[in-house]
């Protein structure tokens, strides 16, 4: 029996450089549920293989385009009746668009006359009704896997350059670290994606990235974060291609701008300058890492290069500038920022610093590798420093950042007797001990309070003359360590009363404390007693009443 069922459609969305964002607003007009449905169009526009709320096929047509079939999938799915969900999907412009203004459906279809097939399915009836707008276009309910129209049509771009073909591992790990392409893979969103990307040293992007620009982020005296973390605030800053993240996007988009902040933001302001990053990506990928780490010492933030060196971070810090920022997509598909920068460019403009030419002698190259990004080369350098730097500090990218790092004074001062930075013990300036702990090892209580718990923030200084590994700190508290930790294990013995012994040990990237350094590591706990009166957390709140710091 035929339903009789009405399923409308409405198409908007927004046009940028060689792309657009489409959204699809479905209304389901009848009274009764839908269970599923399809919506079928022909474009001369590539079309990403991940949209939200619909999964995508794709069928090479005879006159040059593409049938698409978007079919609803998760949230998608299902369409109540009398109401409406919005789908959507990134897409490459096959036809010159424009580079700004709202899609509309002629452009989307390449056509004023050509019109979509919608197919639905109700709650009550297995049957399918197709509303056809078009007699000419049959619905396509099943097509083959999605192939881009440029691959049957171009040469790839590697042959024209010497270089071959490239496979790229998709939705893997690597050793210890998880591929971006896990959380969404968007090929066609750029014309490097899947063959021309791991060329010439290029990696993938990785979660050791995460390891380098949480390091970054110690060095500056910020506290360690979650991958969410930095996605959440790409997002809110209005650095991505949509308002909303959907699936994974989240971390993957954490994931792409933490390795954008560690590839720059430890440049010192006065010494930036875009060649550097072509410099020292291309020497990470094809040169040495002593070579590397020369770079870091003639360019960074005093004592950064140290500071690597120290807390085993050099590593890290390398394979972080090999990886490719187009890499799985992320940077077209959802990390493409619209946020205006000094009214020339935008976010994604300032984005291709670290997108480098085929011989990767020059930075803020386009997706071919052969040319500029022509808008970004019209923001000055201080602008773009300090966009990179606000990643690194999840601060406003169009302000100041990372002002703490803009002395001379590095974080971890040399170690040699002789130092007018270590003065000796008959100096005047002899370190005295921290009265919370009795020793050269000073501790800063601080953290958040939540409802029923609190983030505690510990800052370590080592003010010794020398470097200290394996440090510790216990204390005895009526509050109930619960879920993370960073920086440091946690040990916990219950002493009863409502009373818990905890020991706090130095851990990964925490571990060792160099002469001057300090540290921020931090743990969640549950409240021991209300603390709803309080604003902030101190040591005295932290600890049982009576108690002290001590060192382990």
């Amino acid at each position: 029996m035929p339903s009789t069922h009405s399923l409308r459609a409405s198409i908007s969305g927004d046009r940028w450089w060689g792309g657009f964002t489409a959204e699809i607003t479905l209304t389901n007009t009848s009274t009764q549920d839908l269970s599923s449905w399809s919506y079928s169009f022909d474009s001369p526009h590539l079309i990403n293989t991940a949209p939200w709320g619909a999964e995508i096929s794709a069928v090479l047509l005879d006159n040059g385009l593409t049938r698409y079939t978007l079919t609803g999938k998760d949230w998608g799915e299902k369409i109540p009746a009398g109401e409406s969900i919005t789908i959507g999907f990134n897409g490459t412009q096959g036809t010159d668009l424009g580079n700004e203004g709202e899609l509309s459906a002629a452009m989307l279809f390449g056509s004023d006359s050509a019109e979509a097939v919608i197919s639905q399915v109700s709650e009550v009836s297995s049957e399918s009704s197709a509303t056809t707008t078009n007699p000419g276009l049959e619905p396509v309910l099943e097509t083959p896997p999605m192939t881009s129209p440029m691959e049957s049509t171009m040469a790839s771009p590697m042959s024209e350059h010497g270089m071959g073909d490239h496979e790229m591992p998709h939705g893997s790990s690597s050793g210890d670290y998880i591929d971006i392409s896990t959380w969404g893979s968007f090929h066609g969103s750029n014309h490097n994606s899947e063959h021309n990307e791991l060329v010439g040293g290029r990696t993938a992007i990785t979660t050791e990235a995460m390891v380098a620009y949480n390091g970054l982020r110690a060095f500056a005296g910020l506290d360690v974060v979650e991958i969410e973390a930095v996605g959440e605030w790409a997002f809110a800053q209005g650095l991505t291609n949509n308002s909303q993240a959907w699936g994974d996007d989240t971390k993957g988009v954490g994931l792409w701008f933490a390795m954008q902040g560690a590839k720059v933001g430890w440049i010192a302001d006065a010494s930036y300058d875009p060649q550097i990053l072509a410099d020292i990506q291309r020497t990470a990928r094809l040169g040495s890492s002593g070579d590397v780490m020369q770079m870091v010492e003639q360019f960074g933030h005093e004592g950064f290069a140290t500071y690597l060196t120290t807390n085993q971070l050099e590593e890290h810090f390398i394979n972080t500038l090999k990886m490719e920022p187009h890499y799985g997509g992320w940077m077209h598909a959802r990390t493409h920022g619209f946020l205006s920068i000094e009214g020339v460019a935008i976010a994604h403009d300032i984005h291709h610093l670290t997108v480098l030419g085929w011989d990767q002698n020059e930075p803020f190259m386009n997706d071919t590798f052969d040319w500029p990004q022509w808008p970004a080369l019209d923001v000055s350098d201080n602008t773009v420093i300090n966009y990179y730097q606000g990643i690194v500090e999840l601060g406003d990218p169009l302000s100041e950042n990372l002002n703490n790092l803009s002395g001379t004074t590095p974080l971890i001062v040399s170690t040699d007797s002789n130092s007018s930075l270590n003065p000796s013990p008959s100096d005047p300036g002899t370190v005295q001990p921290d009265p919370l702990t009795g020793s050269p090892l000073e501790i800063q209580v601080s953290g958040d309070l939540w409802e029923g718990g609190f983030t505690a923030s510990l800052n370590v200084t080592n003010q010794s003359n020398q470097s200290t590994d394996d440090w510790g700190v216990s204390f005895i508290s009526t509050h109930q360590f619960y879920g993370e930790s960073w920086g440091v294990d946690v040990s916990t013995q219950e002493l009863g009363d409502g009373l818990y012994r905890y020991e706090l040990t130095g851990a990964d990237w925490a571990q060792s404390l160099a002469a001057g350094q300090s540290m921020t590591v931090g743990f969640n706990a549950l409240s021991g007693e209300d603390l709803s009166g309080d604003s902030s957390l101190t040591s005295e709140l932290l600890m049982a009443p009576g108690t002290e710091l001590a060192l382990l």
